[in-house]
Order: C-alpha cells, then sequence, then structure tokens
C-alpha cells in the first residue's frame, strides 16, 4: 500500500466580534478590524440613508506582520437604499482586515453593525 499523509481535519469558530452602532462624522472610521488569522464577514445597516446622504465603504488587508493596511475593495452608497441590509463578504487575513465607513455628504447618520470572525479550532 502506497504511503499517504495523515488527513487532518480542522474546525472552525464562528464567534461575534464587532457588534453595535457607529455614528458617522465625516471622517474614515473604523467599524470592525482584526489583526488574527481569521475570515471576517457582517452587515452594515443603511436603513438610515435619506436622499443628499453618501458614503464609502472600505475594505483593507495586511499582508506581513507588521506592515501598512492596504485597499481591497470600496463601494459607495447613496440616497436611500431599496436593500438597506449591506453584506460584508468573507475577508480573510492572517495579519490584518479592516472596514471603514465615511460618510462624504448630507446630514449625519448612525449605522448599526454586526461582524463575526470564523476562526481555526
Amino acid at each position: 500500500m502506497p504511503d499517504f499523509p495523515p488527513i487532518v481535519v480542522k474546525s472552525t469558530i464562528l464567534e461575534e466580534f464587532a457588534i453595535g452602532t457607529l455614528t458617522a462624522n465625516g471622517t474614515e472610521q473604523t467599524v470592525a478590524e482584526s489583526t488574527a488569522l481569521c475570515t471576517i464577514e457582517g452587515h452594515i445597516d443603511l436603513s438610515n440613508m435619506q436622499v443628499g446622504d453618501s458614503i464609502t465603504i472600505r475594505e483593507y488587508i495586511k499582508h506581513k506582520s507588521g506592515g501598512t493596511y492596504r485597499l481591497y475593495d470600496s463601494a459607495e452608497y447613496s440616497d436611500v437604499q431599496t436593500k438597506p441590509c449591506l453584506h460584508v463578504s468573507k475577508l480573510p487575513s492572517k495579519y490584518g482586515a479592516k472596514i471603514t465607513l465615511q460618510q462624504t455628504s448630507g446630514t449625519y447618520r448612525a449605522f448599526d453593525y454586526d461582524f463575526f470572525r470564523e476562526v481555526l479550532a
């Protein structure tokens, strides 16, 4: 019989990570940030947005220990949202991942959010 390497089964744990409300102030504000090996994912509630409001959501990744965050993706949202539950899809990182929100126009609004992280057990 041939020698095969052992099969290693790892489980993952999904845990609450960053849950709360962010009140925009015109600056780029951190919604969720992890500096551990994990995958983060979550939702931002855009239901408070009104005509004339605009926000930018940015996702950042660090590629090495002690490194600098680099922009991975960004998206802009304006006015009333017909689908107000924004899903930020899985963002894996070994050294750091960060989600930010910046309101760029309109009356500053409050945004509820809930993020989770998946870590190897």
